[in-house]
């Protein structure tokens, strides 16, 4: 591969990367890469098959998905009620801060959700759903119950609905979300919620996470 291939590859590369950054997925087409890039089409066809190989190489290069540090689900087994529910809390945080600091994932996972374009998919992101699904499965099993999955796609939806509003700096029931003040209040809640979830499940498993000997019982809210 020659020197002045490898350049332009890369142009185009992050010229896909600045375009999301300014003005998102939408405008991930052909022409606007080519003319961002002052590239010729051509080369975007000869080079990577097509706009979809382009994008394919733009994840390879730039991997648009938010790395949050995943649960340690071996540390919570026999830990205290609180520090369970605490460790959920402090990951679904984290998760949200990354992904407000990151356009580009923004970008990648609003397509994902709500206007879903075959093609380009993110396939990081169906990885990273895969394992969250998994640690979300151990965590349930940990306090027996079966309501793990429903409880976090209410959690996670909720939340990827209010960062998505964030970017256009919406306001809902008076909380302005283009505001740290703002996401202080929503943060607040959420740990109510999970401290509230603590104090169901110690009158339900007692005070300390048990290490289940027995499959989940699925009639008890986790």
């Amino acid at each position: 591969m020659t020197r002045d291939r490898i350049q332009t590859e890369n142009r185009l590369i992050d010229a896909i990367h600045e375009l999301l950054t300014e003005e998102g997925l939408d405008q991930i087409k052909i022409n606007k890469v080519a003319q961002h890039a002052k590239v010729n089409k051509i080369l975007i066809y000869r080079y990577f098959g097509g706009i979809d190989g382009l994008i394919n190489a733009y994840y390879n290069k730039y991997k648009p998905v938010v790395d949050t540090p995943p649960i340690d689900v071996d540390r919570l087994r026999g830990a205290p009620i609180d520090e369970f529910f605490q460790a959920c809390c402090d990951y679904v945080i984290t998760e949200f801060r990354l992904l407000r600091e990151n356009p580009q994932a923004q970008s990648f996972l609003k397509n994902d959700l709500m206007a879903y374009q075959p093609g380009v998919a993110n396939p990081y992101a169906d990885e990273k759903e895969s394992q969250l699904r998994n640690t979300i499965d151990e965590l349930s099993s940990l306090i027996q119950t079966d309501y793990g999955r429903p409880f976090s796609a209410i959690i996670l939806s909720g939340m990827t609905l209010l960062t998505f509003m964030a970017q256009d700096k919406r306001t809902v029931f008076g909380i302005d979300l283009g505001t740290d003040e703002g996401w202080i209040e929503i943060e607040k809640t959420l740990q109510r919620i999970y401290y509230a979830l603590a104090e169901l499940n110690k009158s339900r498993i007692g005070g300390n996470v048990m290490l289940p000997s027995s499959p989940p019982s699925g009639k008890d809210v986790a």
